[in-house]
């Protein structure tokens, strides 16, 4: 029988590239997939292009503010074997879906499926990644993509809890990031194998890089190096390749790239410094589920 996959997609202020994703959905080869539409905008906002998409299976809720918030009322409510959590400004290639289905349906020992961000043009976006494919092992979470690219049978994603609401954008702490980094090595640490494919890719615009940026996403980094127990050695090994990437730009003149990385150095090493190591559960019904 063929999987269904949920597509849990939080989306807040934006229009166009929400539109480009749907658009995307509808062209998929795969066609056995639910899209979960946890609408974070006010009342109304988004009428028009649940109207313009009505062909689409779509389920829309609502949740307060905070990305990996408004993840876990999505994952309390979707129905799919397989679960994804495209941000509402990437897009999928025609046949992105069905390469998910067959790689579950091939791998059942398996329960991630990982790959790249690439813009338009086939340039890697959003994050590094590893130069080939390869198991998914904790000290390489960091480079085997980002939430955009990474499916998870929902059995698993349920029993690592889900999202940890103190980390990512709007989780109201310091911790800007990092909540898809925990989420795997949750998943992980309860015993799923993942798999990162070189090849699989997910579509993505390139993110501009600020020092602003760097260091409010590298505490999430820190945070969750140290609640993981990656190791002293393993912080202090990428802390160094940071500070030599930002003294060589500083050498070469570049002062915006090295105060970036200086500015990552310094929120990392706060990150991981940071004492709280509280973790809600998933909560099930305490935010609205009700489609419009």
């Amino acid at each position: 029988m063929n999987a269904l996959i949920s597509l849990i997609v939080c989306t807040l202020g934006r229009t166009e590239t929400l539109e480009r994703l749907l658009k995307s959905l509808r062209q998929q080869t795969y066609r056995r997939f639910e899209i979960i539409l946890v609408d974070q905008n006010p009342a109304g906002f988004l009428d028009p292009i649940v109207e313009a998409f009505s062909d689409l299976p779509i389920v829309r809720l609502k949740s307060r503010k905070g990305l990996s918030r408004g993840r876990n009322v999505g994952l309390a409510r979707c129905e799919g074997d397989i679960v994804a959590f495209p941000d509402d400004d990437c897009w999928y290639d025609p046949g992105v879906l069905f390469a998910v289905h067959a790689f579950f349906s091939s791998n059942p020992g398996v329960d991630i499926y990982s790959g790249r961000t690439v813009d338009r043009s086939g340039r890697d976006s959003v994050s590094r990644h590893l130069r080939a494919s390869a198991d998914i092992a904790p000290a390489k979470v960091f480079l085997i993509g980002n939430s955009n690219t990474f499916f998870v049978r929902r059995m698993a994603a349920t029993d690592a809890g889900g999202f940890d609401e103190n980390l990512g954008v709007g989780s109201g702490t310091p911790f800007q990031s990092g909540e898809e980094s925990d989420f795997l090595l949750k998943c992980m640490a309860n015993g799923c194998r993942g798999y990162y494919d070189y090849d699989f890719k997910i579509r993505h615009d390139q993110i501009a890089a600020s020092p602003l940026r760097a260091r409010s996403y590298s505490r999430g980094f820190g945070r969750v190096a140290r609640i993981h127990s990656l190791g002293t050695g393993f912080f202090i090994s990428r802390s160094a390749r940071t500070l030599a990437g930002g003294c060589l730009r500083l050498a070469k003149g570049d002062m915006r790239g090295a105060r970036e990385r200086f500015e990552w150095l310094v929120g990392s090493i706060g990150g991981y410094a940071a004492s709280h190591k509280s973790r809600p559960e998933v909560r099930r019904g305490q935010e609205s589920a009700r489609g419009n």
